[in-house]
């Protein structure tokens, strides 16, 4: 899979907006963890070997970007989990919705 679109990151973006969990967080912060997390999955993609065409093992992509994001934003440690969560659940929308997921 290729690094996420500029596309990708606005319609995962607004799926947080629309949700709106994260609004407390300040606005900057919020768009550092988001390039963050979608750093961490490309980076676990690429380490993985998804890109070669190995499965996305979701529970193996959760606990990596989770560890990595609580160790790049300790302040918002207790967010981590659900940040991930979400961010997963919007990603594999966003893929669905551009027709870009491979169902086996």
């Amino acid at each position: 899979m290729e690094e996420y679109s500029a596309e990708a990151k606005a319609y995962i973006a607004q799926k947080f907006a629309e949700q709106g969990d994260f609004a407390i967080l300040p606005a900057t912060v919020f768009d550092q963890m988001l390039n963050e997390i979608l750093r961490l999955d490309g980076e676990y993609m690429e380490q993985a070997g998804v890109n070669d065409g190995a499965v996305y093992d979701d529970d193996a992509a959760f606990e990596y970007m989770m560890e990595r994001l609580q160790a790049a934003f300790p302040e918002q440690k207790m967010y981590a989990m659900r940040f991930v969560e979400d961010y997963m659940e919007y990603s594999e929308a966003y893929l669905e919705s551009a027709g870009l997921i491979d169902w086996e």
